[in-house]
């Protein structure tokens, strides 16, 4: 029983300190040939949003696409908007040293 015990509470411990990592780009229809380059990062998939099937009041927080988000937990934690070029400027690697930023 004590083991029994011990072992439930290791896997809560783990769980309980497990952060979920989302990786989301939005962009729009008319921009989409700047889609970013990567699927994944350090297995985190990359979801893809349309900006025209957004509510209001969040396309008005979107100010550049495509813009590349990374929630942390559910909340917003680092975006990386496009350039006047409206491409944007986030590498694999750039976005892979942001997420081990929060997991340490």
């Amino acid at each position: 029983m004590k083991k029994l015990i011990l072992i439930a509470g290791l896997l809560f411990g783990l769980n309980a300190t497990a952060q979920k990592f989302d990786l989301v780009q939005i962009n729009a229809d008319w921009n989409s040939k700047n889609n970013i380059d990567f699927t994944e990062v350090d297995g985190i998939p990359v979801k893809y949003a349309r900006l025209e099937d957004q509510p209001p009041h969040f396309k008005a927080t979107i100010k550049s696409v495509p813009v590349l988000i990374l929630y942390v937990d559910g909340r917003l934690s680092y975006s990386w908007p496009a350039g006047i070029d409206l491409k944007c400027p986030a590498t694999k690697q750039e976005v892979a040293a942001v997420i081990n930023r929060f997991k340490n």
